[in-house]
């Protein structure tokens, strides 16, 4: 729901395609599942990186991920991705999680939905998608989520060799 101090509508429900959002909450439990198979097909490093737990909590959140991508579905706005992407890198940085891996996550998500919506429905599903990645390609960028260039790090500590205080 938009906030009324912003003087905008409430999100209406019926504005995009909220049978395709039906079908996505009515199979959650088994697109989940199915969605995390197809991360971890994408990236065999995926459950390298991750121990039990971290997939466990992977795949819990997948639930609300798939609640979000019905939501856009079902009124038509992007906003309802986006924002929750914006929200969700806080705890995802604290767990380790990197973007990269959200992105994978992402379109496993999204490969394990074609198997319920229609190529119409999907086609609609996957610009929500990319405007969540492009969300997640942002915060990629950021400091911690990544190793970073050693030639660089390598430079800016001065050339200090087996030095990792630093950078």
């Amino acid at each position: 729901m938009s906030h009324p101090a912003l003087g905008l509508p409430p999100a209406d429900p019926t504005a995009g395609l909220p049978a395709a959002a039906a079908q996505l909450r009515a199979n959650q439990a088994r697109l989940t599942k199915v969605g995390l198979e197809e991360a971890a097909r994408r990236d065999p490093s995926l459950t390298a990186r991750h121990d039990e737990l971290a997939l466990r909590e992977l795949l819990r959140d997948s639930d609300r991920h798939l609640e979000q991508l019905a939501q856009a579905l079902e009124t038509g706005e992007a906003r309802f991705v986006t924002q929750y992407a914006e929200w969700l890198q806080p705890p995802y940085r604290r767990r380790k999680v990197p973007a990269a891996d959200q992105r994978t996550l992402l379109l496993g998500l999204r490969d394990a939905c074609a198997a319920v919506l229609s190529p119409a429905e999907l086609e609609v599903l996957n610009g929500y998608v990319q405007a969540w990645v492009k969300v997640l390609a942002f915060h990629q960028r950021l400091p911690g989520d990544h190793r970073g260039n050693a030639a660089v790090r390598f430079v800016w500590k001065g050339a200090g060799i087996l030095d990792d205080s630093i950078v």
